[in-house]
């Protein structure tokens, strides 16, 4: 916890521009030139519900800078989290309270009742303005141009972008406020609630009712947050219970029933692409790499809530080793009908 106090001391004693270059490794000249011409790349990716999700990757030297602020900003939320933030929040040694996604869904075990809020374009719903705000605010208190500098580094077209490494970090900033009034109009009901990122969950003993759901809604609106009405989801005591992709059943928390299934068959699916690609004598495109990288994530993430010796993680996890280093007799001739040319 040391080290995040330093950090934090750091960065709010920031007074100059040249003090924010040498931190972030770099000079006073090349810092305010990617401030006042940001460089990013936008591509769309298939959201996982249908539609395409845009991504604004910063260019390397500005992703570099970027990640070093990062750093400093995740030690100086530590200290400015809401006791409902789950999401994006880093660890500290020895720290009992530990936020993340397991953690998140364990709060709502035992509770009969519960309510689901999904935000819609969250990042891009904290504007560059408000960056500002977060950094002229406490506890930064930055003066002068700094502010709107590191704002201007910070966002892309006037908005958090997704895909730079300080936009969830701001994004749990920007909700201060928004928890803060949420976890007293829970606490008035005697619900429970919590957020991962975006991702908003409530639970209770007693029925939730219509009107507390119109409630909720028109504080995360008057916020200047906007709900996803397809993802508005009430749940009774006869209903499974998913939060954040997890099951709450009784007194723990399990995968959702169909998540290692779904997980098996995208494991299957990369490795009829691999022996396809393999045959054809093809080189690795990069939504290969992307499918191979988000079957790595949900592995972890599989192994984290099961433990690692669990028989159905490790059944994935050697299909997964085995799909990327297939015995040579395995590859025979594929039909041109199982190579899914849909992506």
């Amino acid at each position: 916890m040391h080290q995040h106090q330093q950090n934090k001391a750091v960065l709010c004693s920031i007074n100059s521009i040249n003090e924010l270059a040498r931190l972030l490794r770099t000079d006073q000249r090349r810092l305010q030139l990617m401030a006042s011409r940001p460089s990013y790349k936008a591509f769309a990716i298939p959201k996982k519900g249908g539609g395409e999700r845009q991504i604004e990757a910063p260019a390397d030297d500005l992703k570099k800078v970027l990640s070093i602020l990062n750093r400093y900003l995740q030690s100086t939320y530590i200290f400015e989290k809401s006791s409902a933030a789950y999401g994006f929040v880093t660890g500290a040694k020895n720290d009992d309270d530990r936020r993340n996604v397991l953690t998140n869904a364990q709060k709502h075990l035992g509770k009969p009742y519960l309510l689901n809020i999904d935000l819609e374009d969250f990042f891009h719903s904290v504007t560059q303005e408000q960056v500002v705000q977060i950094f002229q605010g406490p506890p930064f208190r930055l003066k002068r141009d700094l502010p709107d500098l590191l704002a201007n580094l910070c966002t892309y077209h006037g908005r958090l972008p997704m895909g730079t490494p300080t936009s969830p970090v701001l994004s749990n900033f920007a909700c201060r406020a928004l928890d803060q009034e949420l976890i007293q109009f829970s606490e008035d009901l005697l619900w429970t609630f919590t957020r991962y990122a975006d991702d908003m969950s409530f639970s209770a003993k007693l029925p939730i009712t219509a009107d507390k759901v119109e409630s909720v809604c028109a504080l995360i609106e008057k916020a200047n947050f906007k709900v996803n009405g397809r993802k508005v989801k009430v749940f009774g005591p006869d209903d499974p219970k998913i939060v954040t992709g997890l099951l709450l059943h009784e007194k723990e928390v399990l995968l959702a029933p169909d998540y290692l299934d779904l997980l098996a068959e995208e494991i299957k699916r990369l490795q009829e692409v691999l022996r396809a690609q393999n045959e054809q004598g093809q080189l690795s495109t990069r939504w290969v790499e992307q499918l191979k990288q988000q079957i790595r994530g949900r592995l972890n993430f599989a192994g984290f809530v099961l433990k690692r010796n669990d028989a159905q993680y490790t059944e994935l996890k050697d299909a997964f080793h085995t799909a990327l280093n297939p015995p040579p007799e395995d590859f025979g001739a594929v039909s041109w009908r199982r190579f899914p040319y849909n992506f």
